[in-house]
């Protein structure tokens, strides 16, 4: 059997309620073969009937994988699993709740041939509806795929890119819960080229109450630590590291502002806050070694390793 062109892959928790449509939003897609896509969901033990939603909807259609599972890991976890299950070419990755528009793969498997990228964004907005992306939208090429990645603050879904970049880079980073930061900086800084579509090509819907958005201080600590890693990594471009120190102070400050009692307000991160934003100031080691002891020691906050939500 030939192997796809497209894998959409996602990750699934508590999502009964969208599930289905969503996949039959990835089967309206158009000008693609029949064969040339397959859908790959991983269930992370899901307590609602997400998993049997998602095993009548692909009732009938082998193109459909489904993967349970018996533990909560998290989506960085479930999407490296579903990546590692794809067999196409290129891979789609979509949150199990949010949509892309009917022309989106086909629009963005040509941006990838006409500029020789092997990774392809585009802009997200929060909407209810999913119209098209315009066929004229205006593309972005960089040949400095990480500092662009780190200056725009990708941190979203929707994206295409090869598989064997996935691979390559090695997926989310299944230390961090979340992967919505950790995947777009991991596959751009193992990219040589990317292509930004400067229009929405992914839709996300209104968030609901199992939506980890809801949760500031789990973004604010899983941001932290997703970015903290290419501080120590020496092929990191110096633009890109000034974005990425930018980006962990305004989490240490974000997290201590939004921390109540348990992260008090010092004025220590407010002058770092400060002094980056004027100045361009890189906290030293010490500094970050603090704030990441006291991000991890937060309670409350979700982790990859095996638990109960």
């Amino acid at each position: 059997m030939t192997a796809p062109l497209l894998s959409f892959i996602s990750a699934v928790y508590n999502k009964a309620d969208v599930v289905a449509e969503t996949l039959e939003l990835l089967r309206a897609q158009r000008d693609l073969a029949g064969d040339a896509v397959e859908f790959v969901f991983a269930d992370d033990a899901s307590t609602d009937r997400s998993l049997d939603a998602l095993r009548e909807a692909a009732s009938g259609d082998p193109r459909v994988k489904v993967i349970a599972n018996d533990s909560n890991r998290g989506p960085a976890v479930r999407f490296n699993q579903a990546a590692a299950a794809a067999t196409g070419r290129y891979i789609l990755a979509l949150d199990a709740d949010d949509m892309v528009p009917a022309n989106a793969a086909r629009l963005l498997i040509d941006t990838a041939g006409k500029t020789a990228s092997p990774l392809v964004f585009g802009k997200s907005r929060r909407s209810e509806t999913c119209p098209d992306i315009p066929a004229d939208a205006p593309v972005t090429v960089s040949d400095a795929p990480l500092t662009f990645c780190a200056r725009r603050k990708i941190v979203r879904m929707g994206f295409l890119c090869e598989r064997q970049l996935w691979q390559a880079a090695g997926g989310a980073d299944e230390r961090v819960f979340i992967q919505d930061q950790s995947l777009p900086l991991r596959l751009s800084a193992a990219a040589t080229r990317l292509a930004y579509v400067e229009s929405p090509v992914y839709f996300l819907r209104p968030a609901g109450e199992t939506n980890l958005s809801r949760n500031r201080m789990q973004q604010h600590h899983d941001r932290f630590f997703a970015l903290l890693p290419f501080l120590d990594r020496p092929d990191v471009p110096p633009d890109a590291r000034r974005a990425l120190v930018s980006q962990i102070v305004s989490a240490t400050w974000k997290a201590r502002r939004d921390g109540g009692e348990r992260l008090p307000l010092l004025s220590a991160a407010a002058a770092a806050y400060a002094l980056n934003r004027i100045a361009g100031y890189e906290p030293s080691p010490r500094y970050l070694a603090a704030r990441a002891r006291e991000l991890r020691a937060l309670t409350g906050i979700r982790r990859p390793e095996a638990t109960t939500p």
